[in-house]
């Protein structure tokens, strides 16, 4: 009991801080509506379709992998090692394997 009228300024000050912002969530934070609106649902597929058109006017060059700088390309990649295979059924009980 010492110790909170002792840090009563304290208490005090972080329970005027919790009413400072519920009253601005209450009064002053603008509403976010979340269901989109008729308008939205219309077009919420479009950016998608518009980036489809844009790749299908993409052209490649098959000559790339005929360039000497391709040819001179080396490949680092390491080979993965078998490892065990676990149980046939991993959902099974423990001991009917």
């Amino acid at each position: 009991m010492k110790t909170i009228l002792a840090n009563k300024g304290i208490l005090a000050l972080v329970g005027f801080f919790i009413l400072a912002m519920f009253i601005y969530n209450l009064f002053f934070k603008p509403e976010v509506s979340s269901i989109p609106s008729e308008l939205e649902a219309s077009s919420i597929g479009n950016d998608l379709l518009k980036m489809h058109q844009d790749l299908k006017k993409v052209t490649f060059d098959q000559s790339l992998f005929s360039s000497p700088s391709y040819l001179l390309l080396n490949d680092f990649s390491v080979p993965i090692p078998q490892q065990a295979v676990g149980r046939p059924n991993p959902f099974n009980s423990i001991g009917r394997d």
